[in-house]
Order: structure tokens, then sequence, then C-alpha cells
């Protein structure tokens, strides 16, 4: 892999979609609707072609487990597909239970979830920005040759790293919820 090869990579990444909250329509929608608009906005989040990124069990668990306000028949509403948007974007790093400590509380605070999403939005855009620099920084201060195999494997377990470390500070996040109920 040559260093155009890893720009082309990162560039990948850093340009995956998302939904903006004005692009989930304002009337109720089925589930069906619901995975649709999952896949087509946001099928280059996948790594697999074949990876699901909404499921109904996933809608029917989240149900289950509290993780959405309750469902009144069968259609869910904007605000619904915004929780299971900040679901989404949780669950790589946090377990259900863990997910509905941090997210649940929201509900009964008078705060737009909408609101919040449209400003994790604001906040993700400048933090790719940073996290493009971080790779090319790894790769200066440390001398990485990305054509080296032992240099790539140093670079994918620094940033494997990394991606451990934010995990841990999200789930010490999480358990100080816990010690403060």
């Amino acid at each position: 892999m040559n260093k155009q090869k890893l720009d082309e990579i990162i560039d990948k990444v850093t340009a995956r979609s998302d939904i903006t909250s004005s692009e989930i329509p304002d009337l109720d929608l089925y589930m069906d609707q619901i995975m649709t608009l999952f896949d087509q906005h946001l099928d280059d989040n996948k790594r697999y072609e074949d990876d699901k990124l909404l499921t109904k069990t996933m809608i029917n668990n989240y149900s289950k487990a509290k993780l959405l306000s309750p469902v009144k028949g069968k259609k869910y509403t904007k605000e619904q597909i915004i929780q299971m948007l900040m679901i989404y974007y949780l669950k790589n790093s946090l377990t259900i239970q863990e997910i509905k400590k941090i997210l649940t509380p929201m509900y009964d605070l008078d705060i737009s979830l909408k609101e919040t999403y449209d400003q994790f939005l604001k906040m993700k855009d400048q933090q790719i920005q940073q996290s493009k620099q971080l790779v090319q920084d790894q790769l200066r201060q440390y001398h990485l040759d990305i054509e080296n195999e032992k240099d790539r494997l140093l670079l994918a377990m620094l940033l494997s790293s990394l991606s451990d470390y934010l995990t841990s500070i999200v789930e010490l996040i999480v358990d100080k919820i816990e010690e403060q109920e």
C-alpha cells in the first residue's frame, strides 16, 4: 500500500454520508420505509456489501429495550427515527443497556432531539477533519512508511489502541451516570 492508497482509504471513510434531520420526512413512516431511508442514505457506511445497517429485528429490539419512545401503531415519528440514528452512532461502542442509560434520560427532558442530532452532525464534520490529520500526524511523528509491512502493522495497532481508549472513555462516562442515580 502506498501513501496515495492510504489517502484514498482515509477520504473514503471520512466521506461517509449521514442522514440529516431535514432528510427525514415530517410524516410518520412504517418500518420498511425507515430501513429504506437508512439503506439509501447510509449505504456507503457499510464495510461489506451485504452488511445490514438496520433490520426489523433491530428496531423491534430497540423498542422492547425501551430505547425508543413508545410507538403508536405501526408508524414511527421523525423523533423516533432520530432516536434510531442516535442508537446507530452509539452501538459500535456501547451495549444496548449502556445506550439506554445515556439516551433515554433525554426523552424526559425538554430538549429537542432534532437540535441535539443536528449539533452532533456539525461537530462530527469538524471531527472528521481532525481524524484525517491524526492519521497523517501518526505517520510523521513515528516516521512510519505505509509501504513497509511492519510500519503498516504499527499504524494499525496505534489507531486500534486509540479507538480502544476512546471507547473506554465513553464507557466510563456511561458508568458515571449509574453512580449519579
